[in-house]
């Protein structure tokens, strides 16, 4: 039994932090406009709110340049992160150029559902060893943008944004159960008519959840030492699919007890990936073979690479169309090497992986240009603490992360790399500005300094090349259709300089 019961119905109906709202009805569309911004905005949200909130009035002529202030305060904390945290998903959304009901669609559904999620407003009022793995600033929220290679960043919807929040509970300050989140989310109470949540899509989540943790009477129950990361994927038709990720507990030190009491079929940081078979067959039988793949390859040629398991996850959508993420680490830090434990020293091949691999080669030495052969490790530019002012533990990691996923009915895994930037990077700035240049290789239209402005205009709080920190990774990944880059963001919700502006 956890130590931090809560009551969940108490905490959904606390209007504080989440905004009470009717059942959704169908159309969504309902409110009329006159087609301007404001109008289209204002439609949005009262379609969304159904008439449970009074919104506020705008003063016309409305100025892009200015911010659209609409929606009541919910309490302290939730405009705390309103204006930390949904104001630069704002600017993503703008600058990815979703349409503009999908990005105030998107916005409501933070103002909403969100903020209450993000916890206490400073990170030293967290309780116990629960620093943020999100990132190593101790945001517990981090966006992403997976990037199109052939698209302009002109177009309307020209890439995805995404963002992933380790929820805590908003007054008690410690995690919470993510799966008893997930569910609230993707419920008719909790969803707000945004969130695909098709009969049978919850149905992974809930089998790797038990497969996890097979003592917990169910998905309200927290357990010790574990991390539960819920994904947002914004889609530019203003609905979301949402992906759950388990950082299960890990090995207690010598001589001491584990601090979950939890029955658990792995931990964080094993090497050995064999339970991962049964949960495959209990998943789909065609994750078998694929999975077989990496088990295989890690057990034998390539055991040198020294694997230890970060996360699991998986998609909440329906089985057919739904994948198995299984996230490893290593130390391996050579070119020659990511390829080797990437390819499963060779096992995964063809004209689509060699591009693949191609552009991957050119995506390294766009990020470490200074790396004069496969052989030679990239250096490490930050030493981050390894634990902070509390003594709690942060987010060091100094290795490299991968992640092999399992797609339904494909008979390989397909692999993702990622590398930390934070730690790897000088600053933001030439993190950015190397993934630019990459795409320009690769014949990515675009004007010069797209992608730098975009993610300045989205982190006003200090300029890019300051420090490190908004740059938490950048990842490269094969897909059955290709491969794909994509890039994650710190919000640095605690950054001195917020309150300097203050």
């Amino acid at each position: 039994m956890s130590l931090y019961a809560i009551d969940w119905p108490k905490l959904w109906k606390d209007g504080r932090y989440f905004a009470q709202l009717p059942l959704p009805t169908a159309p969504k569309r309902q409110t009329s406009s006159d087609g301007t911004l404001v109008g289209e905005v204002v439609a949005v949200a009262t379609d969304l709110l159904g008439g449970a909130y009074e919104l506020g009035t705008v003063t016309l002529p409305f100025q892009p340049a200015e911010h659209l202030e609409i929606l009541p305060t919910l309490s302290e904390q939730s405009s705390f992160f309103w204006k930390r945290a949904a104001r630069s998903l704002a600017s993503q959304l703008a600058t990815a150029k979703y349409p503009i009901r999908a990005q105030a669609s998107h916005l409501v559904f933070w103002w909403a559902r969100l903020g209450g999620l993000m916890g206490p407003t400073s990170t030293q009022a967290r309780i116990g060893d629960q620093s943020d793995t999100c990132t190593s600033d101790g945001s517990n929220l981090e966006f992403s943008w997976a990037i199109p290679h052939s698209t302009d960043p002109s177009e309307e919807s020209n890439r995805r944004i995404r963002f992933t929040i380790d929820p805590f509970h908003p007054e008690r300050a410690h995690r919470i159960a993510g799966g008893a989140v997930l569910d609230h989310l993707w419920s008719d109470e909790g969803n707000m008519g945004l969130i695909k949540n098709e009969k049978g899509s919850k149905d992974w989540k809930d089998t790797l959840e038990k497969w996890l943790f097979p003592d917990i009477e169910n998905s309200q129950e927290f357990v010790e030492d574990t991390t539960y990361m819920i994904a947002f994927d914004m889609e530019p038709s203003g609905e979301i699919t949402l992906k759950q990720y388990y950082l299960p507990p890990r090995y207690a030190m010598p001589g001491t007890e584990p601090e979950s009491k939890n029955r658990v079929t792995t931990r964080r940081g094993t090497s050995d990936i064999e339970p991962f078979k049964r949960l495959a067959k209990d998943l789909h039988p065609s994750l078998e073979v694929p999975l077989n793949m990496v088990v295989d390859f890690f057990n034998g040629d390539g055991k040198e690479s020294g694997p230890r398991l970060v996360m699991i996850a998986c998609d909440v959508i329906k089985s057919e169309k739904n994948r198995l993420k299984v996230y490893l680490c290593s130390e391996r830090r050579t070119l020659k090497d990511m390829i080797y434990d990437m390819t499963l020293g060779g096992k995964i091949s063809g004209p689509r992986v060699d591009v693949a691999m191609a552009n991957f080669t050119k995506f390294f030495k766009r990020l470490f240009p200074y790396v004069d052969s496969e052989d030679s490790e990239f250096q490490i530019e930050n030493n981050i603490p390894g634990f902070d002012e509390l003594g709690r533990p942060t987010r060091d990691i100094v290795h490299m992360m991968y992640y092999y996923e399992f797609f339904v009915g494909e008979p390989i895994p397909y692999p993702k790399i990622y590398f930390f930037m934070d730690h790897f990077s000088k600053n933001d700035y030439e993190t950015a500005k190397a993934t630019e240049l990459f795409f320009k290789d690769v014949g990515k239209p675009g004007e010069e300094g797209w992608m730098v402005e975009a993610l300045a205009h989205a982190n006003p709080h200090r300029p890019l090349d300051k420090r490190y920190g908004i740059h938490t990774m950048a990842s490269f990944g094969t897909k059955p259709s290709g491969w794909e880059v994509t890039n994650y963001y710190s919000p640095e919700l605690f950054a001195p300089e917020f309150a300097d502006a203050q």
